[in-house]
């Protein structure tokens, strides 16, 4: 399937009709009230044009990359590929998904075909959801149903042993726009000229970033960029990174692959977001970008305008950030693989899996024409690989390797550190803004407190207010230990 996308039948697009008045929402992106379960979800007044492309890049010989636009009033699959859609939300919704596949030869491809079949059947489901909270529990549950049938097809066929895919899944049935994470895929929504990237790459190069031990300038020229740290198919469960963020009236929507994030800054990716009106000619675009700056990988992009009158208008100065939804448990959830907050729906690490094994000497081996890595960094990347037990997968690209996995050296005695630990943040500033380690967690207000989960470790935070002021704290966050950090100016 060189070059071509997933395609499943020419289907349009069939709107239901129905009780779709609009409800009152938050007015602010926040967890209050966004799972109250007697909020029937209804998007009346909401109104979506969407496309997709991929493309093999100019190195690959095969495209193991997939995408999905679904509207889930459809019956029988997802919307023709390369083909712009129009229309209304339905009390079902809309979902997209674009899908890097790993493994080699055709088992990548094999896999992501797998994941979108999967995420439209499971989406779309017998009947359309209960509730804002029944669309989420929804989302998540087709991708960990995606990611237990690659498993299970991979253990059967020899031939296919390795096969795995990220999933970054967008879904939509009010204006609460979620996205269901697994890999390092990308969701960016571009606001009044601005583009935040809304969902957290799970990869080592970005877990070291977090963790204090790369600068941004350090990750352009590491090792291992291209080790992620899940994929669909590897293990039988997975991690689901569940975000959200309300959505505001002419809101721009990208997902892509790695084939486009990992080649492109993200200022050329803002640049032709705010630039380019057509979609197709968009996509066209963010793809000529990549292939211009090597080609080395499939790339993939999803893009997507809202707008209504039942979305806000968008706020002066209010910026969308990465947030976690709080999904409460209900009776018929699958079971998480790991910790969770109480009341949240969350799976943890996976286990590692088996597979091809890379010596400590091949890991951490300069690679020529790049900076030395020091022992201190290579102790944390082994430290990370076993504190996180991970699922240590080349994927597909960033620096045109081929296609394998590695499984993870066995967990050092301190394991137990993997389990992510309660930050919360408060600042005695009002209209700031929140960064640790050098990178936004959004905005910080006056007796708000904002709540992280964040693996142990050194961490710099701190609060940026609009007028200039600035204030830091360096906290080191000791496993099972709930955390405060109070960021309060010097009095005069």
């Amino acid at each position: 399937m060189s070059g071509d996308v997933h395609r499943n039948g020419d289907h349009r697009s069939k709107r239901s009709e129905g009780d779709e008045t609009l409800l009152p929402g938050p007015g602010k992106e926040s967890w209050d009230g966004l799972s109250d379960p007697s909020l029937r979800p209804r998007g009346k007044g909401i109104g979506f044009t969407f496309y997709g492309k991929t493309h093999v890049g100019l190195v690959r010989e095969h495209n193991e990359d997939n995408f999905m636009l679904g509207d889930l009033s459809v019956v029988s699959g997802p919307l023709p590929s390369e083909e712009m859609i129009t229309g209304s939300l339905s009390d079902r919704g809309i979902a997209l998904a674009v899908c890097d596949g790993m493994g080699g030869a055709a088992a990548g491809e094999i896999a992501s075909q797998m994941a979108v079949d999967t995420l439209f059947e499971t989406m779309r489901g017998d009947q359309a959801p209960e509730d804002r909270d029944s669309f989420a529990r929804r989302l998540v549950d087709s991708i960990e149903e995606a990611g237990a049938r690659i498993f299970r097809s991979a253990k059967k066929d020899r031939s296919r042993r390795g096969m795995g895919t990220t999933a970054t899944v967008a879904g939509l049935v009010d204006k609460v726009f979620f996205v269901g994470q697994v890999g390092d895929s990308r969701c960016y929504i571009l606001r009044d000229g601005r583009l935040t990237l809304i969902t957290k790459d799970q990869s080592l190069v970005n877990q070291l970033i977090e963790a204090g031990q790369l600068t941004e300038d350090e990750a352009e020229v590491f090792e291992h960029s291209n080790i992620i740290l899940q994929a669909l198919g590897t293990t039988e469960q997975v991690v689901v990174d569940l975000t959200f963020v309300e959505l505001r009236r002419g809101d721009r929507i990208l997902l892509c692959s790695d084939g486009l994030s990992g080649l492109v800054h993200d200022s050329a990716i803002e640049k032709e977001m705010a630039r380019v009106r057509s979609l197709p000619q968009l996509v066209d675009s963010l793809i000529d970008l990549a292939n211009a700056a090597g080609g080395h990988d499939n790339v993939t992009c999803i893009v997507a305008d809202f707008a209504g009158e039942a979305l806000d208008p968008p706020q002066e100065g209010a910026v969308p950030f990465y947030q976690q939804y709080p999904l409460p448990r209900g009776k018929n959830d699958r079971a998480a693989s790991g910790p969770t907050l109480p009341g949240v729906v969350k799976s943890m690490v996976p286990r590692a899996r088996t597979g091809p094994r890379s010596s400590l000497r091949e890991l951490m081996s300069d690679p020529p024409g790049q900076g030395a890595i020091s022992w201190t960094t290579a102790a944390s990347v082994l430290g990370l690989l076993g504190l996180a037990a991970v699922v240590a997968i080349v994927s597909t690209g960033r620096r045109g390797t081929p296609t394998t996995a590695v499984s993870a050296p066995p967990a050092p005695a301190f394991a137990n550190a993997e389990v992510p630990v309660e930050v919360e943040v408060r600042a005695a500033i009002d209209e700031g803004e929140l960064y640790v380690n050098g990178r936004s967690y959004g905005p910080l207000r006056v007796d708000e407190a904002v709540l992280l989960r964040l693996p142990p470790g050194a961490y710099h935070f701190e609060a940026r207010e609009l007028d200039g002021t600035q204030v830091g704290k360096d906290i080191v966050v000791e496993p099972g230990q709930p955390t405060e950090v109070e960021l309060i100016p010097p009095a005069d």
